[in-house]
């Protein structure tokens, strides 16, 4: 029996982290969780409706117990299986289950099933139990790999991105105070404090413009112009940071890969273990498998090239 455990934790492993190509099996049940969660999503904007709440309680209360059943098990079995893991793999089993249970993603998938038991012992809002049910969406990232990536760039950009929202935040801030300067006695009403012209610089720095709040003196009129001018650019840096950083990343992944299936095919041949790498390596950075296909197309094309003499067209032993 000692021995048949790893095979069934491999098993596991391979249905909840493995790539999506290499069995029905796996499809289905990740296609299963996926549509799960997307369902959770839409009975919890339907249950805030109080008349379908009134009619479907029960039925409300029946599909969150069998998603958190299914989600409970999920979370066991992600955590079991963590020593399968590549970057928990060198640690003893308990080590690599702890390291992975503080892992964003695992305390992600833990605060999406907590508060269901939390309740069962502890009077809960049922506002902040809507919150964390709706947390379950992030669930997805498990299985988009472009959610994968996104949260990455975001991780290695966060400093330019911290100086961005500060620049932003200062402007806001710079923005009520001389709008409140101008305007408060004219209109006391609207810019009574600097807390309530913040809300008119927020919206006005976003282009939002509600207009339930404009200044009405000359004064205040050119100064909302130059700082309306200063919002069209300073509240793009952090779409404009995580946009090109986004299309980096994609370009280095891709660049790296093409550079290890160029090294497997120096032999001309791209034999199972070397293939299986760069499925494996395909999956970890997040590629889609048609990008991949092109590339291994593409230096195969190119290793027969050069397997023939492009004089007299004999094959090159």
């Amino acid at each position: 029996m000692a021995g048949a455990t790893p095979t069934w934790r491999g098993a596991i492993h391979n249905l909840l982290e493995g790539d999506l190509g290499r069995g029905k099996s796996g499809i289905v049940l990740q296609r299963f969780i996926v549509g799960l969660i997307l369902l959770n999503g839409v009975a919890v904007i339907l249950e805030s409706n109080r008349a379908l709440h009134a009619t479907y309680g029960w039925l409300f209360s029946l599909f969150e117990l069998f998603s958190v059943a299914v989600f409970t098990l999920e979370y066991l079995g992600r955590v079991w299986v963590a020593v399968e893991r590549e970057p928990f793999a060198r640690f003893s089993p308990w080590r690599a289950r702890i390291r992975y249970v503080l892992s964003p993603m695992a305390l992600i998938d833990l605060l999406a099933i907590a508060p269901f038991y939390l309740a069962l012992f502890v009077a809960i809002d049922l506002r902040y139990l809507r919150f964390f049910r709706l947390l379950r969406l992030l669930k997805l990232s498990h299985y988009f790999d472009g959610l994968r990536i996104f949260s990455e760039v975001i991780r290695r950009e966060a400093t330019a991105i911290a100086a961005a929202m500060l620049t932003m935040l200062i402007l806001i801030i710079v923005s009520a105070c001389l709008m409140f300067s101008v305007e408060n006695a004219a209109q006391p009403g609207h810019f009574e404090s600097i807390t309530q012209a913040i809300w008119w610089a927020v919206v006005t720095l976003t282009t939002v413009g509600y207009g339930d709040i404009t200044p009405i003196t000359f004064a205040g009129k050119l100064l909302a112009m130059v700082i309306m001018m200063l919002g069209i650019g300073t509240m793009a840096l952090p779409a404009g940071i995580l946009a090109a950083r986004f299309s980096e990343e994609l370009n280095s992944r891709r660049e790296y890969v093409s550079r290890r299936v160029a090294t497997a095919y120096l032999d001309g041949v791209l034999d199972d273990d070397e293939e299986e790498t760069v499925r494996r390596l395909q999956k970890e950075l997040g590629l889609s498998r048609e990008i991949v296909d092109r590339m291994v197309s593409s230096h195969r094309h190119l290793a027969q090239q050069r397997s023939f003499c492009s004089h007299c067209g004999e094959r090159i032993d």
